[in-house]
């Protein structure tokens, strides 16, 4: 069984890469995407600094509970970190 040939016709570019835009256009296109990157600058340098504090956060509450497992009292092997290792 072969397969279907396409029927619908593909535009060519509006135009092809490596040309140029007119200074003017180059400017304001440069111009919009600053504006842009500064406004959310903000936000994301916030949205970071307490996607790092949570993972610190989780880090620190993993290894309490490490901690709690390899020191048990009924743990034949008391204080050997390297049973954590699956290796």
């Amino acid at each position: 069984m072969a397969l279907p040939k396409a029927t619908v016709q593909l535009q060519p570019p509006t135009q092809p890469l490596g040309t140029t835009f007119p200074p003017s256009q180059a400017t304001a296109l440069a111009t919009d995407d600053e504006d842009e990157e500064e406004a959310g600058q903000g936000l994301l340098n916030i949205l970071s600094g307490v996607g790092l504090a949570a993972a610190i956060v989780i880090l620190v509450f993993q290894l309490m509970t490490a901690g709690t497992w390899v020191n048990a009292e009924d743990n034949e092997k008391k204080g050997d970190w390297t049973q954590l290792s699956p290796l």
